[in-house]
């Protein structure tokens, strides 16, 4: 395993956005994090997208956030084919982060991928693979809190799920049914980060 010890000062981590599929579980995109060192020859992705096909129902189950999501590891070039053949782009951002932080972000990664943690209760809004990688950064920060200036003043999660749904009526249709009014309500730039493209803004305006 990768441990805290070996994160170098010269290995970086990086924010990986994958552009929107075609596919219920990734009209939204999806988010990863890369950690990176050349010299050592370590290119990991740690991914919190995975989850089995042959669950029954998936995409009701998916909805309904009634889906349980692993966290695992892939080696990066693998990751990158996988996304790219399918036609999503995949995005790379920096994260200047120094080498404690670095440091503490591995032991909070590997933390999450010991087998009594590694799966959750997937939730598209409230617990998902952007939220997941996003909490880690900022787990890992000095601070308490990144500050965010609102990009977006008074845009709600039903604002966002109908940017990425809206040639999919029958899925945006349920979506609305189980959501309810709760949906309409203004979110802060924190919560909108349960996008990844959201996530990919504000990392890069942070």
């Amino acid at each position: 395993m990768f441990t805290a010890a070996m994160a170098a000062e010269h290995g970086r981590f990086c924010v990986l956005t994958c552009s929107p599929g075609d596919e219920a579980y990734s009209l939204f995109g999806h988010t990863a994090l890369r950690y990176v060192d050349e010299e050592s020859g370590v290119d990991k992705v740690y991914n919190y997208g995975y989850f089995s096909f042959d669950t029954p129902n998936f995409v009701w189950r998916f909805i309904k956030g009634e889906t349980d999501y692993m966290v695992g590891t892939i080696g990066y070039p693998i990751f990158e084919y996988d996304y790219t053949s399918r036609g999503s782009t995949v995005t790379l951002q920096t994260l200047n982060l120094s080498r404690e932080e670095k440091e503490r972000l591995v032991s909070l990664l590997n933390e999450n991928l010991r087998p009594e943690n590694r799966e959750y209760r997937y939730n598209f809004l409230y617990n998902n693979c952007s939220n997941k990688a996003g909490n880690m950064v900022e787990l890992a920060l000095s601070a308490q809190q990144l500050p965010l200036e609102d990009r977006s003043e008074g845009i709600t999660y039903r604002d966002i799920l109908h940017e990425y749904t809206q040639s999919y009526p029958w899925l945006q249709f349920g979506i609305d049914y189980l959501l309810g009014t709760e949906a309409d309500r203004p979110i802060t730039p924190r919560q909108q980060m349960f996008a990844p493209e959201y996530l990919m803004y504000y990392t890069a305006h942070t």
